[in-house]
């Protein structure tokens, strides 16, 4: 992922990367691509110039590298819910539900990857390639689940797993987005009356 090794003329790194790197991605998702200027990365990041591209390449390669950690950190929270959840449908709900209503102050709002696509598009020549990369892994955890319900007769008659599992990803893009335009919490929360039509 890094360049590691030195930072420069064989001095040794002397930084956390991974740290670095965490300081990067909340000011991409605070501000967007766009809107954040390398000078703010460094800031942020507590680099200099050298530093930053001679570990993370340019300000695109280091936006993919921030599109690519948040994305691996939603999957694996979606992963290890799954795996714990009492039944897979119970595990939609709760994901739908934490989906609605959760924000952490310390975090900017909405999703990096929704905000991302919404501020540039999947067809950026930037972020396209990762952001389907992402879109792609959190799908097929949504489709697994929907594909268990099915197998364990828990989804209604007439409806089809990837469908079902297209739905709830549209749903949760769209609560994010209802975060980011600053909708309340119980406001994003009536939306999951969708979901339980859906599923019940």
């Amino acid at each position: 992922m890094f360049k590691t090794g030195s930072a420069g003329r064989g001095r040794p790194m002397q930084f956390n990367p991974e740290q670095a790197l965490q300081k990067a991605m909340l000011l991409f998702w605070a501000r967007g691509y766009e809107a954040t200027s390398t000078a703010q990365l460094m800031a942020a990041m507590g680099l200099s110039k050298s530093s930053l591209y001679q570990t993370f390449g340019s300000k695109d390669a280091l936006f993919n590298l921030c599109l690519d950690r948040y994305g691996e950190m939603t999957a694996g929270y979606m992963r290890e819910a799954l795996a714990q959840a009492e039944s897979p449908k119970q595990f939609l709900l709760d994901l739908v539900e934490a989906t609605a209503g959760y924000h952490s102050d310390e975090d900017p709002n909405g999703c990096l990857l929704v905000n991302s696509a919404c501020e540039l598009g999947i067809d950026n020549a930037v972020a396209g390639p990762m952001l389907l990369k992402r879109r792609d892994k959190a799908m097929a955890i949504l489709q697994q689940a929907c594909r268990a319900m099915a197998e364990n007769g828990e989804l209604p008659d007439g409806r089809e797993p990837d469908s079902v599992a297209n739905q709830i990803f549209a749903l949760m893009c769209g609560l994010k987005v209802m975060e980011r335009m600053r909708f309340e919490p119980q406001q994003r929360r009536d939306c999951l009356q969708m979901m339980e039509a859906l599923l019940n």
